[in-house]
């Protein structure tokens, strides 16, 4: 089960959504226990109306006694052996106080307890130990906070509390009032686990007599009567008398039902044919190497009825004898640069094609690879159409660096390949050798998926993929959009609550209702159903007419079979070029399968660009490296200016594919690429930087290390922004994490600078090492810090070869952080990659009515300030912009801002200088006089400058790229851009004042 993301340890906010899942936590004094130490802990609370029940149950290393009201209740004189009392005529309405004197003999000392109260009305309350509890030393009154000592389930207690029986709230299931659905739905609460007999469900399926199978996610297998839509009461529970259990997913079909073993030895797929009213012996259809949160996992029956499919978490090796795959058995790691593993060493070594889905038939005779790359979907599912989709989750300890991907919903189609490589090493959703989500989330952590076909919900609903997140107790509804030959998904959040940790759930056949588990990893487990009650028809939705482009794709999906001849090649070639990235993506694996050798010709002459990225990315991919030289030249002859906008992050992946692939090409097309770094299109600069390091650009240090300072990535990723959003209560937590927002473009340079050996020279590793000291306030997920000093670490290894200047420079990085500019503003955002038409016709709606104190705050967020002489402020390395309303156009001042290397002027220049010993200086040159040159290299430290001695020049030369970096402006929202233009184009204007009214 996914249950690697639960509980994420995020330095992003403060406040950990532990809290919000109503777990207790073990608390002491605060301070490191000592040796016959004692001390009172209190709780105070109020309750309002009549007590039912209060169960209190407690445990203490060493020993407590407990009082309610001032009256011992309990006394638990052993932790290994938990208390439980029940406390209801101790209670009274009003404040009540719940108290323990609790005691440690030696070694460490904790108390943890839950007190849970039912009330006459039926509402729920739980009392648990936590970070609102006070403390008093014996023999003080003086009651201070109390510390946090671990949480709920770490060692060495563990689950300390189960043998007590229920462990509050965490161990109650949530009351069917309290959960969110939406209108006319209703959930009713069908049964709760007991977890000391049953244990803690997260498999189901529905047999032909419409009764449930569960699975315990440690233990056996239970049969579940439910009763009829419109009765909660009269669930039956029994035990199925088979030897299996540890199951993941469950299926029956084909008079079987079928068992994925997880968490017990002999892990894989096995059958267990049907016997009336009990099973026969378990059939170990097919071994699969992986076991727990991310082995194997659920199963789902094909759309005709004649197949199974099958999905494994990415710590699980392909099955044993994989006999067939839809793609090419091409895939590998494809990092441009090299890869860093998890900073906390999860999933190291883990490698490509990672999570996957596959087909067999009924008795496992031939399984079949049918699409990868993900990092650890629990569930699958097919519409109404036969599409398969999945819920992949994320790696939340990357959070704040610039390879995370958020939890996204997948179309799961035919040779697919979705980029998950473990660490830093996963791919952009941009690379043409993968596909795109058709919805990202943002943190959590995916468990079972369903269609709602078949249910007897609204028609929507019905056509809804339903998708279950165990963290945050959350169920979403995916309403599906055509989207050419694939979808886009609109979200709704259908079931929420707390505590719902969710594992699995499934439309009834019969009954049409939606049953849903919560439970996994030893939480207490329930069975709920959600029908609909309200007045729209629930009669069986038609089915969507699927698309043209879907029905092309479905044509070049049936060539990857094995047994398609060449004629695959005739097939699927025009559709190499096809607007649809889904019907291209099917027609490049459709190539793929065919023998290189019989296409290779054809993809090196194809001259239509789209075809001939898609063709050469192919070729690469499965090609002889004998026809890298070739590939190279079919490259070169593409000019990246020349080549559509849309096609230019393709045509890069495909130079950086044949350099991974066949190794790297002649010097002089290094040299081709070389002018057309930086742009301004922070993508195209992450993805050719990498490309120019690999390549040993001469040029690309130089180039790369002054965007260190001015690069525009102040965004939040969903992931962040999901994150504050599902903590909006800690609102002192949230603003800390937007102040400390890691800029993402900067680290994607820092990294990949880290690898570079050429271009160095003492200023620029000066200038590289002293921006680590910003990136210590940044925040982010687990791995976030560790992923920055390794980065930091590696850089000094590679490319510091001094040993003093090593530690020189190593004690520049460890340095405080710089200290924030005074009242710095910085934008709200969401802010987007703006082009000189899009300003153009933002700003021609007019500047009136703008607000200059903002526009002044963005001209100093987006760094105008530093370089630009404004209105009696700022530098004087660019132009002053002062009457710069007087002098431009708005779209000449725009193309200055978009693309500032368009026009450079003279006094303004910089100068690309190789020295005799191979290095490259590029900056302004300051000074020239007794045969020596002083040269600024960074336009934000213009006192930081180069010496370069006149005898050591090679050649020097105009350099065309200016020191402004493109597209500062990309991080405003549009009220922040119109501000900042109305303030600088108004300054020394004689409308200042029709302006600012």
């Amino acid at each position: 089960m996914n249950f690697s993301c639960v509980f994420p340890a995020l330095a992003l906010v403060i406040a950990s959504p532990l809290a919000a899942l109503a777990e207790p936590a073990w608390i002491w004094t605060g301070s490191a226990a000592k040796p016959n130490e004692r001390a009172t802990f209190r709780k105070t609370f109020t309750l309002d109306g009549t007590v039912k029940s209060a169960a209190l149950v407690f445990t203490c290393d060493n020993g407590a006694t407990a009082f309610v009201n001032g009256s011992k209740v309990a006394d638990n004189p052993d932790w290994m052996n938990p208390t439980k009392a029940g406390i209801a005529k101790n209670l009274r309405a009003g404040e009540n106080e719940l108290r323990f004197d609790a005691r440690n003999a030696d070694g460490v000392a904790a108390l943890v307890g839950t007190l849970t109260i039912e009330m006459a009305d039926g509402k729920k309350r739980v009392i648990e130990t936590g970070a609102d509890w006070t403390f008093a030393p014996q023999g003080s009154a003086e009651f201070k906070p109390a510390g946090i000592v671990a949480k709920y389930g770490k060692e060495p207690w563990g689950d300390a509390l189960a043998s007590a029986g229920k462990m509050g709230a965490a161990q109650i299931a949530a009351a069917p009032d309290t959960l969110q659905v939406p209108p006319g739905f209703k959930v009713e609460l069908l049964y709760t686990v007991p977890k000391a007999e049953q244990g803690s469900w997260v498999s189901m399926a529905v047999d032909p007599k419409g009764r449930l199978i569960v699975g315990d996610q440690n233990g056996g297998l239970f049969r579940v009567e439910v009763p009829p839509v419109g009765k909660s009461d009269g669930t039956k529970v029994e035990p199925l008398a088979v030897e299996i259990g540890g199951a993941h997913g469950l299926l029956y079909a084909f008079e079987s039902l079928y068992v994925m073993v997880n968490e017990k030895s002999g892990q894989g797929l096995y059958r267990l044919r049907d016997a009336g009213d009990q099973f026969g012996k378990p059939e170990l259809l097919r071994k699969i190497d992986g076991s727990g949160e991310h082995g194997p996992h659920s199963i789902a029956l094909s759309p005709d009825g004649k197949s199974l499919f099958f999905v494994d978490g990415n710590h699980t090796k392909l099955p044993d004898r994989m006999e067939l795959s839809r793609a090419a058995r091409a895939w590998d790691e494809d990092q441009i640069v090299n890869r860093m593993w998890d900073a906390n060493g999860h999933a190291k070594g883990i490698l490509a094609p990672g999570g996957h889905v596959c087909k067999t038939d009924p008795d496992g005779k031939v399984v079949e690879l049918y699409t990868a790359g993900f990092r650890n979907s629990f569930d699958i599912a097919f519409d109404a159409n036969g599409e398969l989709f999945t819920y992949d989750s994320d790696m939340e300890w990357d959070i704040g660096a610039p390879w995370y991907r958020p939890t996204r919903i997948a179309h799961c189609v035919s040779g697919g390949e979705f980029g998950w490589r473990s660490g830093s090493g996963k791919w952009p959703a941009y690379y043409p050798d993968n596909l795109p989500p058709a919805i990202d989330i943002g943190p959590g952590s995916p468990t079972g998926t369903v269609f709602g076909t078949g249910a007897k919900f609204p028609a929507k609903y019905q056509r809804a993929l339903f998708a279950a997140d165990w963290t945050y107790g959350t169920m979403y509804a995916f309403h599906p959009v055509a989207d050419g030959a694939s979808f886009r998904m609109e979200k709704e959040e259908f079931v929420a609550g707390k505590p719902l940790p969710l594992s699995d759930l499934v439309i009834h056949p019969i009954d049409g209702a939606m049953y849903f588990l919560i439970g996994g990893r030893k939480t207490q487990s329930a069975l709920y159903r959600v029908t609909y009650t309200g007045k729209e028809s629930t009669a069986p939705a038609p089915r969507v007419e699927i698309t043209p482009e879907a029905k092309l794709r479905h044509q070049l999906e049936a060539l990857h079979i094995d047994g398609t001849g060449p004629d695959a090649i005739e097939k699927a070639w025009p559709h190499l070029a096809h607007s649809d990235r889904f019907v291209r993506f099917a027609a490049r694996v459709a190539i793929e399968r065919q023998p290189a050798a019989k296409w290779a010709d054809r993809a090196l002459a194809e001259r239509n660009p789209q075809a001939a990225i898609e063709a050469l990315v192919a070729l690469a991919r499965v090609g002889d490296r004998t026809l890298a030289p070739r590939i190279f030249e079919a490259l070169g002859k593409m000019e990246f200016a020349k080549v559509a906008t849309e096609l230019r992050l393709s045509l890069l992946r495909a130079w950086q594919l044949t350099v991974i692939r066949m190794g790297k090409p002649a010097p002089e097309l290094c040299a081709k690429l070389d002018p057309l770094f930086p742009s301004n299109d922070f993508y195209i600069n992450r993805e050719l930087s990498k490309l120019l390091v690999a390549l040993d650009s001469p040029t690309v240090v130089a180039k790369t290390v002054p965007l260190l300072e001015t690069a525009v990535g102040h965004d939040v990723s969903i992931g962040e922004a999901q994150l504050l959003a599902r903590n909006d209560g800690y609102a002192q937590a949230a603003a800390d994490a937007k102040k400390s927002r890691p800029n993402h473009q900067a680290i994607d340079y820092a990294y990949t600078l880290r690898c570079a050996k050429v271009g160095w020279t003492p200023e620029l590793r000066k200038t590289y090492f002293a921006w680590f000291p910003r990136t210590r306030v940044w925040k982010g997920g687990n791995s976030f810090t560790k992923f920055i000093d390794n980065i930091r670490t590696e850089s000094l290894a590679n490319f510091v070869p001094d040993l003093a200047e090593r530690d020189a420079l190593d004690a520049l990085s460890k340095a405080a952080p710089p200290a924030p500019p005074a009242n710095l503003t910085m934008p709200k955002g969401p802010g987007r990659a703006y082009t000189t038409d899009e300003v153009a016709a933002l700003v021609g709606d007019g500047l009136h009515g703008r607000n200059f104190a903002q526009g002044k705050a963005m001209f100093a967020a987006t760094l105008c300030i530093n370089c630009h002489h404004f209105a009696g402020e700022g530098g004087n390395i660019g132009p002053d912009l002062t009457g710069s309303g007087s002098r431009y156009t708005i779209r000449d001042f725009t193309e200055n801002i978009v693309d500032p290397s368009k026009v450079i002027s003279d006094q303004y220049g910089t100068e690309q200088i190789e020295k005799k010993d191979g290095a490259t200086v590029i900056g302004r040159v300051v000074v020239e006089q007794s045969g020596k040159l002083s040269v600024m290299t960074s336009p934000l430290a213009p006192d930081v400058q180069t010496a370069v001695d006149s005898a050591d020049i090679k050649s020097r030369k105009p350099f065309n790229i200016s020191m402004m970096p493109p597209g500062l402006i990309n991080a405003l929202n549009k009220d922040e851009l119109l501000d900042l233009y109305a303030y600088v184009l108004s300054a020394g204007n004689a409308q200042d004042k029709a302006f600012a009214k």
